[in-house]
């Protein structure tokens, strides 16, 4: 019996180190996949990676508003994905995962810096590590929508406040049932972009150089009375997201709103016309108080990280399938297809990018972009939160912008001592 024991341990412990490993899956979590305009492209990405190689792609998709949540989530439970897709903005929270890798480690220093240029590598560097690394870039920008100003009668693109507020009056007039400036009025997350952008525009930093909240200014009281005016005008309306402002833009019911490069994918997507009605997605600077102002924009991209020791190496099945949609033949097509730049060096010097009329166009409207000021903070997500229910509640009538500034004011410093 002792014999027939010993053959069966020694059978079974031959069979399980000859069990294929579950590596050879590769699960890459991300938002994209779980929008109508990405699900394709994200697809057609994992099945280049599973023809070129010998391992499998798995889709985990959680939507855009949810997906930083659930990596925590995730973590508690070890079950983190082998890849995900991180907003870059937010990249300093998720690098507080326990289990991500520094990807210098993973790839090589020198390597990366030979493939990415600096200022684009730094999008994912946190607190000293290669936390991740740049996939898309861009900026979130102002767009104008050609056929609904000329529908509205506006003549050219508005380059002033006055001019904006002007041309909005224009199309709520002349559209039927449209939204005319897309402003993000719901979801803490996306109502703090278009605050930031309008605060700059007035000359308010947010969180000024030496780390203290400047929004009870006169001038961040005014930002937030621009907004406010804009609403009680029904220039814009509540219960906006960024994807509803997508969807009125593709079908010609505002004329304009903020994001990021690939608004011209949504805009395509949006208006049944495919790529047809790319040219009537036009980039704008944001409108400044003075014609000779700068526009304010936000820097902008997504980033890819790779969490658990299984993956550290190089020759993993995860570390080929980032490499595999950061190469030239994957890249270009993925980024410039969605209205973004491909981050990488040679990427950025094809001719498929140099060529894009609609790339150059967002390049020369991003004037200086501005770091996401909140982001890096250790407390950037309830600091987010805090600035969008102030602002909502101005924009909703529950608080006078100055209430609603003091309040914000107050709050912030508490959070930020």
């Amino acid at each position: 019996m002792k014999l027939i024991r010993e053959t069966l341990t020694a059978g079974l412990l031959a069979a399980a180190v000859a069990v294929p490993a579950q590596a050879d899956t590769v699960e890459f979590m991300n938002w994209t996949f779980t929008e109508d305009s990405g699900r394709d492209r994200i697809q057609a990405l994992m099945d280049n990676y599973a023809a070129s190689s010998d391992h499998e792609v798995e889709a985990i998709g959680y939507a855009w508003s949810d997906i930083n949540k659930n990596a925590f989530l995730r973590a508690r439970t070890n079950t983190l994905p082998d890849v995900m897709q991180v907003q870059g903005r937010f990249l300093p929270t998720i690098a507080n995962i326990d289990q991500i890798l520094d990807l210098n480690e993973v790839f090589g220093k020198d390597a990366l810096e030979a493939q990415f240029p600096p200022g684009f590598l730094a999008m994912g560097q946190v607190d000293g590590k290669q936390v991740a690394l740049p996939w898309i870039a861009g900026t979130i920008g102002m767009v104008a929508n050609k056929q609904v100003l000329e529908a509205a009668g506006v003549d050219g693109i508005p380059e002033t406040v006055e001019e904006f507020r002007a041309a909005l009056e224009k199309v709520r007039d002349t559209v039927p049932n449209s939204v005319p400036y897309g402003m993000a009025t719901k979801n803490n997350n996306s109502i703090l972009l278009d605050y930031l952008i309008w605060a700059w525009t007035f000359g308010a930093d947010v969180i000024g150089p030496d780390g203290k909240p400047d929004v009870n200014s006169e001038a961040g009281v005014a930002a937030i009375d621009f907004m406010v005016g804009l609403m009680n005008d029904r220039l814009s309306a509540p219960e906006i997201d960024r994807p509803d402002a997508r969807r009125l833009f593709g079908q010609e019911a505002t004329a304009f709103y903020f994001d990021a490069p690939s608004a011209k994918k949504f805009a395509a997507d949006f208006s049944g016309q495919g790529d047809a009605y790319i040219p009537n997605v036009m980039p704008m600077e944001t409108p400044t108080l003075a014609a000779d102002g700068t526009p304010a924009a936000i820097q902008w991209g997504h980033v890819l990280v790779m969490f658990g020791d299984d993956n550290a190496s190089g020759d993993s099945a995860a570390a080929g399938f980032v490499q595999n949609i950061l190469s030239d033949e994957v890249l270009i097509d993925f980024a410039v297809g969605g209205g973004a730049l491909p981050p990488t060096t040679s990427a950025l010097a094809s001719d498929t990018v140099k060529s894009d009329a609609y790339l150059t166009a967002w390049a020369e409207a991003a004037v200086a972009p501005r770091p996401n000021p909140i982001a890096p903070l250790s407390n950037g997500g309830a600091i987010s939160d805090m600035i969008g229910e102030e602002v909502q509640a101005a924009l909703l009538g529950q608080k006078s912008p100055q209430e609603a500034a003091d309040d914000l004011q107050a709050r912030l410093e508490e959070a930020l001592e």
